[in-house]
């Protein structure tokens, strides 16, 4: 695997770093394509997950016991996200083009 093209699939799964993959020269790489694809996915329920987070802890966040729930599955699907950017940094780390658990079916670029 090139450098720049395992430089890139190594961004894809840090955030909003990704995008700068998708702006690449070498976005049609197919091993750079599925490792751009993958941590756009994550990227974009880790988002979808902090605004329901949001409004969910605005609605009950104020109530007594109850308003820790919301804390509580946010900081799993936290976790969860750090699980899954760590198994794609690893994938790419070892060249492998593995799927993502639970969100490795989803194909945002074609």
């Amino acid at each position: 695997m090139n450098n720049d093209v395992k430089t890139f699939s190594y961004l894809s799964y840090i955030g909003p770093l990704c995008l700068i993959g998708l702006c690449s020269d070498l976005r049609t790489n197919s091993t750079l394509r599925f490792h751009l694809n993958q941590g756009l996915v994550l990227f974009l329920c880790e988002v979808a997950a902090m605004i329901v987070y949001f409004i969910i802890d605005s609605l009950i966040g104020g109530i007594f016991l109850i308003g820790l729930i919301p804390k509580l599955l946010f900081s799993v699907i936290g976790l969860a996200s750090l699980a899954l950017t760590l198994l794609g940094l690893f994938n790419v780390a070892s060249n492998k083009m593995n799927p993502l658990p639970f969100i490795g079916v989803v194909n945002l670029l074609k």
